[in-house]
């Protein structure tokens, strides 16, 4: 998880963290909207693994 850049996918299934990675483990929403909601959640995941260097359990749903 530290090596994937988080790439915000929509698809009919809903946001992804990136969209090399559509597996339901990585799907952070199931609405496309308000996608903002969405990429906040992927910004906190990105700074707590900026300030710590430890990517923490991602648990979206």
């Amino acid at each position: 998880m530290l090596t994937l850049v988080p790439e915000v996918t929509v698809s009919a299934e809903g946001i992804f963290w990136h969209p090399l990675s559509t597996d339901p483990d990585m799907q952070v929403s199931r609405e496309a909207f308000p996608l903002a909601d969405a990429v906040a959640r992927i910004a906190q995941q990105v700074d707590t693994i900026a300030r710590t260097g430890v990517a923490p359990p991602l648990v979206f749903r």
